[in-house]
């Protein structure tokens, strides 16, 4: 049955405790946890119920405080409880000073405390680092089992640890185990333990990075990743190069400015990334994936100058497995001068500088091009001297085709004089024959044309009759008119005038130029009447349904 224990002051807290942890009241079980202090203090806990019990330590004299405790079952009646003597209550800032000397009496002096980086946080100046012991897992829900310390370094102590960090070219970075030295103390308004960095360990970082980047070779050699990317194979001209670095930065400039000046005809295909950073290595892996869509010849992972520490990202194992298993050969200039990084082991080629890198590019090409322009020299070279000999060959030819060629028409001179005069005889004789054949052919071939030219100015004045028959003027004059419009084109019906048109009516003794106002009216009597002005407005035609036409001005 829980209960609710109600004191009337804080003094009466103390009787509380002795009357429920007595003999006579329920005694601790193994699931009852305390926090005790040193003799004389209160101890406070919860039974396996939930109920707050409280406690002390002392076997000292009773206080003579008869302030009275008031017990509540859970229906609320209110249970008189006996008075008994008070023992000493702390005020929190008592209960705060005593920690602070327990903890002044087991740290005296700074200590080094060494861990695993589990956060890390940055305000106004201070930095907060969470430390973890190293390998210590967390729970489903991400929640760490471990237990942790909250470490802090003051705005004012943290350039000399930053300065070493610098020199030393490391970055603090998330799951890097360190060794930090400082002081141990109390966070009164957080109620927690606070350790305050005073310095770091900085050789102790790089040994712990230099393992892990040890242990990541191994690995990936293991697997054999670490020359996966070495055996793929440059095309010989690999015009289609992707980069991955940031857009617009030193080393994006410095790499497409070599491209660019080399004359030859290069497609760079960009991947936007950061090269630093926490971000980095996941945005470095994604844009390498990306690049694996467009199938370039050759890729670049570039970055311009600076600390060692920036340099992180190429250490980690997501970017050195995105090299490895790219499906393209990878090339890195990450502008250091300094220890390889473990993208620089996995690439097939790594180069200081994003200069250098594009220098190599340009280099691969131009050594194609120049060995191009050698076997072009030698086949130039080879073809001359082999049409020289042809040559010589073909002005022997040439003069041997002559001499024979002569000496062949010198042979057949006298054969063709002689066939020449048989041709003459035979012209003549042909010509004589032919001559008398045309002279009795004339007399026949003359009649026969004036009966020709005469059928046929028959049959021409005959047509000229039909001609003239079918002629529009002949109509015309008849009475009839012809209507054409801009084009000369017979109108043929009003769904060939538009308003504003202008049409030409030709007559018998002239034409009248007009302009469609209308078309297709009905008139109430049932017939269409079409109205027509002429360009002067003075002379208008009306027309009803059987071709009657009336003028009006």
């Amino acid at each position: 049955e829980r209960r609710v224990r109600e004191v009337s002051s804080v003094a009466a807290v103390s009787r509380a405790a002795r009357r429920t942890s007595g003999p006579s009241k329920r005694a601790p079980t193994s699931a009852q946890t305390t926090v005790e202090t040193s003799s004389n203090h209160p101890v406070l806990g919860f039974d396996h119920g939930g109920v707050a019990t409280v406690g002390a330590t002392s076997a000292g004299p009773p206080e003579t405080d008869q302030t009275s405790v008031v017990d509540r079952d859970v229906d609320g009646v209110a249970n008189d409880v006996r008075d008994e003597p008070a023992e000493e209550s702390l005020t929190v800032a008592a209960f705060y000073d005593r920690v602070k000397r327990a903890l002044s009496q087991a740290f005296p002096e700074e200590v080094w405390v060494a861990g695993e980086i589990r956060g890390l946080r940055e305000s106004r100046g201070h930095h907060y680092i969470e430390l973890a012991d190293a390998g210590a897992g967390t729970e489903a829900g991400g929640r760490a089992v471990a237990q942790q310390l909250e470490v802090v370094c003051w705005s004012r102590e943290w350039p000399p640890v930053a300065r070493a960090l610098a020199e030393a070219g490391v970055e603090l970075e998330v799951g890097r185990v360190v060794r930090v030295r400082g002081r141990v103390s109390v966070w009164e308004g957080g109620s927690k333990l606070r350790f305050t960095l005073t310095s770091l360990d900085v050789e102790a970082l790089l040994g712990g990075i230099a393992a892990a980047r040890r242990r990541l070779l191994q690995a990936l050699e293991a697997e054999g990743l670490l020359e996966a990317n070495a055996l793929l194979a440059v095309p010989l001209v690999p015009l289609r190069i992707g980069i991955v670095t940031s857009p617009g930065s030193e080393a994006h400039s410095d790499f497409v400015g070599q491209l660019a000046r080399s004359g030859f005809a290069f497609e760079v295909l960009l991947e936007p990334s950061l090269v630093q950073g926490t971000e980095a290595p996941r945005q470095i892996a994604s844009a390498l994936s990306r690049l694996a869509r467009v199938e370039p010849d050759l890729v670049v992972v570039v970055r311009g100058g600076g600390a060692r520490g920036d340099l992180a990202a190429f250490d980690s194992e997501e970017v050195a497995r995105a090299i490895a298993l790219a499906p393209f050969p990878v090339w890195t200039g990450i502008g250091h001068t300094g220890d390889r990084s473990v993208a620089d082991e996995v690439a097939q080629r790594a180069l200081i500088t994003p200069t250098a890198c594009g220098e190599a590019v340009v280099a691969a090409v131009s050594e194609y091009w120049g060995l191009v322009v050698e076997r072009a020299g030698t086949l130039s070279a080879l073809a001359g001297s082999r049409l020289d000999v042809a040559r010589q060959r073909l002005h022997a030819a040439a003069g041997a085709v002559t001499r024979g060629a002569r000496h062949q028409l010198d042979r057949r001179s006298d054969e063709i004089a002689g066939a020449r005069q048989l041709a003459m005889r035979a012209a003549r004789s042909g010509i004589e024959r032919e001559t008398s054949k045309l002279a009795g052919a004339q007399g026949s071939l003359g009649s026969a044309a004036l009966r020709i030219v005469g059928a046929a100015e028959r049959d021409r004045q005959r047509y000229e009759q039909l001609l003239r028959a079918y002629d529009p003027r002949r109509q015309i004059e008849r009475g009839w008119s012809l209507t054409r419009d801009g084009n000369g084109r017979p109108v043929r019906s009003i769904a060939d005038l538009v308003r504003g048109a202008e049409i030409t009516t030709t007559v018998s003794d002239g034409e009248i130029v007009s302009v469609v106002q209308h078309a297709g009216e009905r008139t109430s009597q049932g017939t269409t009447r079409d109205s027509v002005t002429s360009l002067d407005g003075r002379v208008g035609v009306e027309r009803d349904d059987e071709g009657h036409e009336e003028a009006r001005t």
